[in-house]
């Protein structure tokens, strides 16, 4: 007669089985992409609402067109910056928690790539949140961690999903990552030659149309696109993707 152990697989199944339900990042895919949706819903929706009274030191509203994200946080001048930053740092450590559940699900070195990318990026993403424009030097620091490794996590996943096959995951999500992470290598190249006299100084005076917050925009706006495409894919699915050659 065979114990209850030996039908269950032993005391090692067991004790695997007991510390996968008291890990918080074994989640389903559908709590996950949900999870990846609500973090950018939160970040868009705290934007807009901050966006529509904005009044900027010259009376103008505000528009991505010419005004840095940050702009939006800027407890000195934005109406509702705390709502702005409320929702950047709730955001960022709810799409960083989801990354976090993602590398889990790649393999070989991808894994803990995707979770070191992904730990930095939320971590200066929550803290542009909590250190606003304000705060100038630290407000810089962080938002720059967070601009040069976004990319990265787009990158890490790209990579290990164009080499990998089978994935699990369907390889149209290549068209997002590649476009995000081109976005943001123009990002990049331009905002580094943005040489301002006083960087600390209010901006007063802009063009309709300014390259460098634009481009901002479109970086972050095609990063979340990138989490919004990879969440749809994990909602529709009871199961994790099989990454299984």
């Amino acid at each position: 007669m065979s114990s209850p152990e030996a039908k269950d697989g032993g005391p090692d199944t067991a004790a695997r089985a007991a510390a996968g339900r008291s890990d918080p990042f074994d989640v389903s895919p559908r709590a996950a992409g949900a999870l990846g949706l609500g973090a950018t819903a939160v970040i868009l929706l705290g934007a807009l609402v901050t966006a529509i009274p904005y009044v900027g030191y010259a009376g103008e509203g505000y528009s991505p067109l010419n005004h840095f994200i940050s702009e939006l946080g800027e407890t000195g001048r934005s109406q509702l910056a705390p709502v702005f930053n409320a929702g950047i740092v709730i955001g960022a450590i709810g799409l960083g928690l989801f990354l976090l559940i993602l590398s889990r699900r790649l393999t070989g070195r991808y894994r803990p790539a995707l979770m070191l990318a992904g730990i930095v990026a939320g971590t200066s993403g929550a803290l542009v949140g909590i250190f606003p424009m304000d705060t100038h030097a630290v407000h810089r620091l962080v938002s720059s961690v967070f601009f040069c490794t976004g990319w990265i996590v787009v990158a890490v996943f790209s990579v290990w999903l164009a080499r990998r096959r089978p994935s699990g995951y369907p390889r149209w999500l290549l068209a997002p990552g590649a476009i995000s992470v081109a976005i943001f290598f123009v990002f990049l190249a331009v905002y580094s030659t943005y040489r301002p006299i006083d960087p600390d100084a209010p901006i007063v005076v802009r063009s309709a149309i300014w390259t460098v917050p634009l481009l901002e925009w479109a970086s972050l706006l095609s990063l979340l696109l990138w989490f919004v495409c990879v969440s749809l894919v994990l909602v529709r699915r009871p199961t994790w993707p099989s990454t299984e050659r």
